[in-house]
């Protein structure tokens, strides 16, 4: 809480400009994104429903969203409030590992909702994820096809064979 406050007093309020203008471009990308899904895109401005809409999106239930929600406060918890860094880093490892791997698992299957499988579309959606999100919604050549999360292997390998053809 230190840093934001020493952030501000350094920088001045002209450092919220920016971060309002990440906050209305990702607004709008999950807005567009839930519109094209066929979900009502008011739910992107709601703190809960939000992550539980996106992740409907890729057909995944809603107590998943806790495997979202959870982990990055038990890790800024570790910073703030343990004094040893060996326990911070520890802690902050125990749940930030495992929370990378599920967020980067969620936004391949955003990926294949859209029919796109190659492995650059990947790496682009997880290290640009924002910015891929307001290109899978603004962008008219984009068609959702659907959940994928609990589809078979076999499912989804035909339907890239599909699309290969």
């Amino acid at each position: 809480m230190e840093t934001i406050i020493e952030l501000l007093d350094k920088f001045g309020p002209a450092v919220l400009v920016p971060l309002g203008g990440f906050a209305v471009v990702g607004i709008l990308a999950q807005w567009s994104l839930y519109d094209k899904c066929g979900l009502k895109g008011i739910d992107c401005i709601i703190p809960i429903k939000n992550v539980i809409t996106f992740l409907k999106i890729m057909g995944r239930p809603a107590f998943h969203s806790a495997f979202v929600i959870v982990p990055p406060p038990i890790i800024l918890g570790a910073f703030l409030f343990l004094e040893n860094p060996a326990l911070q880093y520890g802690v902050a490892a125990l749940f930030f590992i495992p929370w990378a791997f599920f967020m980067i698992k969620v936004y391949i299957e955003l990926c294949q909702s859209f029919g796109h499988y190659k492995f650059t579309d990947y790496i682009l959606c997880v290290a640009f994820n924002g910015f891929y999100v307001l290109h899978l919604g603004l962008s008219y050549g984009e068609k959702y096809k659907g959940p994928v999360y609990g589809k078979n292997e076999e499912a989804i390998d035909s339907q890239v064979k599909s699309q290969l053809a």
